[in-house]
């Protein structure tokens, strides 16, 4: 009988510590500041993502801090290479020792896979996974504390999927719908990447009932060239192109060496850099592509009606990273980019090493830095008493209504969703005033909505 009690008596202290514990605050949370923080590559090859991002996220807390008259953020950050050991250890260390409130940016695949386990098992909030990676993807799962915001490789695959069933990009005229009987083939690259969209492209055949027209065929940079000819030998009527840069890189060389006419789907990882290569140059001129390529896009700052900007609307002393010109070249972009991203960037005086915040104006990098941070202001703006806030209430603050989001349209996590942004544009490849980009040629669309088209 005394065994029991003094076993029942310990149960009570610890239950009575632990209250304790809990009632002195929640982690992250003092008088005066809210702690956020993250790993990130700001070092090394990977330090042109990284330095970007980080500053541009800071450039939202501060105008956060400068606004609002009570708890400030604090942003906490360490270098892990773009290694995802480091980063795991970098991760524990922010959250047990630095006793941060969430993570806001957490970025890179290697990390993001590295530490998944252990941001689930902690419940430590999560805003924003830098990556598409697929361990960030989770459906129906009420209070996850995975905020991902970035499109996930699963949802933009099956993205990547509707376009070609559904929008009139094919024929000479290149305005019909893609025939009911032609085949689909899905050059993946043998990676965490090429995979990942490759799982979304399957979701979407198996709900669309295409299932019998996909042909899968695995490559890489080193065997593209030889793996091309054989996915052409397929006859296909259009190419989804499943993979991240270097891959994709070479497949676009190898598809113009083929003199290919099938047009390409590619994801929204693959920017003009990587189709640029493939171009053929002849006296000193860029010439089109034997094939027509199209992208999603979850960034959208261009407006074909839209005036240049203004000296204010771009904040700072009216010029851009110190350069004055003619603003009237910048027509064509959103008021929202500008009055947004642009003038809080220009209006910054945040350096990291040579690096400045005004330099970044047109940085795609900055841009996803940028939306990373304010996703998080609109959840804390959404806290009325930051005494009693824990990472459940504010986790459920997150799933209470959609946020929108700068230059991004809306992130919606209501009902456990955690599938990343399925709201995109479509870019189509081409010559722009500015040279060969890609261009909007869709609005920002939801998945529904192209796959009524």
């Amino acid at each position: 009988m005394k065994k029991i009690l003094s076993i029942a008596f310990v149960l009570l202290m610890s239950l009575t510590l632990f209250a304790c514990t809990q009632s002195e605050g929640t982690q992250g949370i003092d008088d005066e500041f809210i702690y956020v923080g993250n790993t990130a590559a700001t070092s090394g090859v990977f330090a042109g993502v990284g330095i970007p991002f980080n500053l541009a996220m800071q450039v939202v807390f501060d105008k956060y801090n400068e606004s609002t008259e009570g708890r400030k953020i604090k942003f906490l950050h360490y270098d892990d290479e773009f290694n995802g050991e480091k980063g795991l250890a970098f991760t524990k260390k922010l959250v047990e020792e630095d006793k941060v409130f969430a993570l806001v940016g957490h970025f890179g695949t290697n990390t993001v896979n590295q530490t998944m386990d252990y941001l689930l098992e902690t419940g430590i909030p999560m805003v924003y996974g830098v990556t598409g990676v697929n361990s960030l993807y989770f459906e129906n799962e009420p209070g996850n504390n995975i905020l991902s915001v970035q499109p996930i490789y699963r949802t933009e695959g099956r993205m990547m999927l509707a376009r070609a069933l559904h929008e009139s990009l094919f024929g000479a005229e290149h305005n019909q719908k893609l025939g009911a009987s032609e085949k689909i083939v899905v050059l993946y690259s043998d990676d965490d990447a090429g995979q990942s969209i490759r799982v979304g492209i399957q979701d979407e055949a198996a709900a669309s009932n295409v299932a019998s027209r996909m042909v899968y065929i695995p490559f890489s940079a080193s065997t593209a060239s030889a793996v091309v000819p054989v996915a052409l030998a397929e006859n296909p009527g259009v190419i989804l192109l499943s993979s991240n840069q270097a891959p994709a890189t070479a497949a676009a060389l190898a598809l113009r060496q083929q003199q290919s006419t099938v047009p390409v789907v590619s994801s929204y990882v693959n920017g003009a850099g990587v189709f640029a290569p493939a171009q053929q140059i002849i006296d000193s001129v860029a010439q089109a592509l034997p094939y027509k390529v199209y992208a999603n896009a979850w960034v959208d700052i261009s407006s074909a009606t839209a005036p240049a900007p203004t000296a204010a609307q771009i904040g700072g002393d009216g010029t851009l990273a110190g350069w004055t010109f003619d603003l009237a070249f910048l027509a064509g972009f959103t008021a929202e980019y500008w009055e947004g991203f642009v003038h809080d960037m220009n209006s910054s005086d945040r350096v990291d090493g040579t690096t400045t915040a005004r330099s970044l104006w047109a940085n795609a990098y900055a841009m996803a830095g940028y939306v990373a941070a304010s996703t998080f202001v609109s959840i804390l703006e959404r806290v009325e008493d930051f005494d009693t806030l824990t990472w459940k209430s504010f986790i459920e603050l997150a799933e209470s209504a959609p946020i929108n989001l700068p230059m991004a349209g809306q992130i919606d996590w209501s009902n456990g969703q955690r599938v990343g942004l399925d709201t995109l544009a479509l870019n189509e490849y081409k010559l722009t005033a500015s040279g060969w980009n890609f261009a909007k040629i869709r609005e920002i669309e939801s998945l529904s909505a192209v796959k009524a088209k």
